[in-house]
């Protein structure tokens, strides 16, 4: 098997940016705008995903990990989602 070729994809969220991502209102911290949600992802190693106890993709692979960003629309400013999900907000 190639290598360079990709065979999964991977989403994963905490339960805390789940919530966020769910109910939360998408506010800039820095300037209260409206933020715009955008998907990503990186090609990681399925070795880099895998655990002792549950290894979930073929060894020896890449795999596309997808994740969120929100990108203000006043400031332009951009936040991970791990990030706003990490912040204490009102």
């Amino acid at each position: 098997m190639k290598k360079d070729k990709i065979t999964g994809f991977q989403y994963d969220f905490t339960p805390r940016e789940l919530f966020y991502f769910l109910f939360k209102k998408k506010i800039c911290p820095n300037c209260g705008g409206k933020m715009v949600k955008e998907k990503a992802y990186e090609i990681v190693s399925s070795s880099e995903l895998n655990t002792r106890s549950d290894p979930i993709f073929i060894q020896d692979t890449n795999v596309k990990h997808y994740y969120y960003k929100f990108k203000c629309s006043s400031c332009n400013q951009e936040f991970l989602l791990k990030d706003l999900a990490q912040k204490k907000t009102k």
